[in-house]
């Protein structure tokens, strides 16, 4: 995330929008403004944001089926923000993915506080951990090893930054997670396809040790997204909304 977290605001009326963004920035936050569903991709692509403040209120847009996009190719963080006081309203914008919602009218000081709750939730996800579970799977980053429940054979062995990349992917399994967020060192050159090589030893590890239930498939132009197939397949929030 570095020093300063990048955030897009996505907000079609320029002065609610310009204002977010004068406080956004003068609290230490990297601020791009979009005002449609097409600049905010051309926005994520430029910055690889780490979370995303979204207007459900866009014109002719639904904000919910954005969000919904969102979370389906990216791994950036969503905070909705909506004039909408309706319970149903706000489980719908949870429901799509979103990690929280704020509603019109609000404080600064409250969406500055909502900012930094799933900033640090989404840091103590990327935090080292020394056991990281899946369905059957265990992955020891400790060890850098990789075992299923109810299996006698050894644990798979990988190299610490496969292990590094596959716990990303473990924990933020059914979800598109990006190149630039598998290589933790930011902005990528595009010829440099050195994740594409460790997910590819990743991926034959797993076919070579039967773990055949552990799926990395890949996300064209983007990164990677984990599946969990099989009789131990764990549902996305978003497939249950």
């Amino acid at each position: 995330m570095g020093d300063k977290a990048s955030i897009i605001v996505v907000e079609d009326d320029h002065r609610m929008g310009s204002a977010l963004q004068r406080n956004l920035i003068k609290a230490g936050y990297q601020v791009t403004l979009s005002d449609s569903s097409q600049s905010l991709r051309l926005a994520y692509r430029k910055t690889a944001a780490d979370l995303v403040l979204l207007d459900l209120n866009l014109g002719n847009e639904d904000g919910i089926d954005i969000a919904r996009e969102l979370v389906a190719t990216t791994s950036v963080a969503v905070i909705i923000i909506t004039g909408r006081m309706e319970l149903e309203d706000r489980i719908e914008g949870l429901d799509a993915g979103a990690d929280d919602y704020i509603v019109k009218p609000f404080a600064t000081d409250e969406l500055l506080a909502r900012i930094r709750a799933v900033l640090r939730r989404r840091a103590l996800e990327r935090a080292p951990a020394g056991m990281i579970e899946l369905g059957p799977f265990r992955l020891d980053t400790t060890n850098q090893s990789l075992s299923r429940e109810g299996v006698s054979t050894p644990a798979l062995t990988l190299t610490g930054t496969e292990a590094r990349i596959l716990g990303i992917l473990l924990r933020q399994h059914n979800r598109a997670v990006s190149r630039e967020r598998l290589s933790n060192r930011g902005p990528q050159d595009p010829g440099d396809r050195s994740i594409d090589v460790h997910v590819g030893n990743i991926r034959r590890k797993l076919r070579e040790a039967g773990f055949d239930e552990l799926v990395i498939g890949p996300i064209r132009g983007f990164g990677y997204r984990l599946r969990l197939e099989g009789k131990d397949a764990v549902p996305s929030q978003a497939d249950l909304s």
